[in-house]
């Protein structure tokens, strides 16, 4: 899974970086409870975004109380006091989207490459139809994306916006659901940018590896031969990819929520930064 949404701790107060954790350690053990052990272990940085946003627009405060972590005892977290049904919808959506990845990844690789995604195929199969049985239209939701997204690689679409906007959607839908009114439209648009941003932070992240295996990636699909116009494809992502991150910013001073908003507005300013030059970073070692 992705996991670029994340904040950059050294601007963070400590206090709200303990709110952070708390709403990460708090849809861990969410995932664990209602499926498993295994399904603990796809938490990410995303699913925390979406988890911590939906609770910032409760109606309800979740508050928060000392508690341990499932896994060290003696390690001390924060966990929600409220907003369980937030935690619960976010740790389904984690669950229908590791079965749609799985499935994706299947089919995009050939049968060692992908064993391990087989193997595990089965075990999400079961957990995305007990999160179905909770939300339904979830999983809707995501499978139309899946589809849709499906379709844009296979006609190799060489437009950005049309290539990112299944997985835009999606995000738009997913954490505007059950909101009403202006909320729910800015909450929709908030999402959309976040889906993009993340969209396209896997083509440039999956570039060079996709460009070696001859993979849909519509960043190479701009410019596909030479050196140069990799480097040329490479800035040209990068500025798409930051125009995005601005949109996105100034959609954030829309929202802004009464809650978490110095954790949101951290992740918007600073942490989208940081996670742009790691991933450039990561390239430029492996040169």
């Amino acid at each position: 899974m992705f996991g670029y949404v994340k904040i950059c701790k050294p601007e963070l107060k400590v206090k709200h970086y303990e709110a952070y954790k708390g709403v990460y350690c708090s849809l861990c053990k969410t995932l664990k409870k209602e499926y498993g052990v295994l399904a603990s272990l796809t938490l990410n940085y995303d699913f925390t975004l979406l988890a911590l946003t939906r609770l910032a627009f409760a109606e309800e405060c979740c508050g928060f109380r000392d508690s341990r972590c499932a896994y060290n005892p003696l390690k001390k977290c924060k966990q929600c006091v409220n907003g369980s049904n937030e935690l619960s919808y976010s740790a389904a959506a984690a669950m229908i989207m590791c079965y749609y990845k799985a499935a994706d990844d299947i089919s995009d690789s050939s049968f060692l490459k992908g064993l391990v995604k087989r193997m595990l195929k089965p075990y999400f199969a079961l957990k995305r139809k007990k999160a179905m049985k909770k939300y339904p239209a979830l999983d809707g939701i995501i499978s139309c994306a899946m589809q849709k997204q499906s379709e844009t690689e296979m006609r190799k679409e060489t437009s950005v916006d049309l290539a990112a906007d299944p997985s835009a959607k999606a995000m738009g839908e997913i954490l505007c659901f059950g909101f009403e009114g202006e909320t729910k439209e800015k909450l929709s648009r908030f999402g959309y940018l976040v889906g993009r941003w993340v969209y396209l932070m896997d083509a440039l992240d999956d570039a060079q590896d996709d460009r070696k295996n001859n993979s849909y990636n519509v960043f190479n699909n701009i410019n596909k031969d030479s050196a140069k116009n990799e480097k040329e494809a490479r800035d040209y992502a990068v500025g798409v990819i930051n125009l995005t991150a601005g949109q996105l910013a100034r959609q954030f001073e829309e929202i802004r929520p009464a809650r978490f908003a110095e954790i949101l507005e951290n992740i918007v300013y600073d942490g989208l930064h940081n996670s742009m030059n790691e991933v450039i970073g990561k390239k430029e070692e492996k040169k």
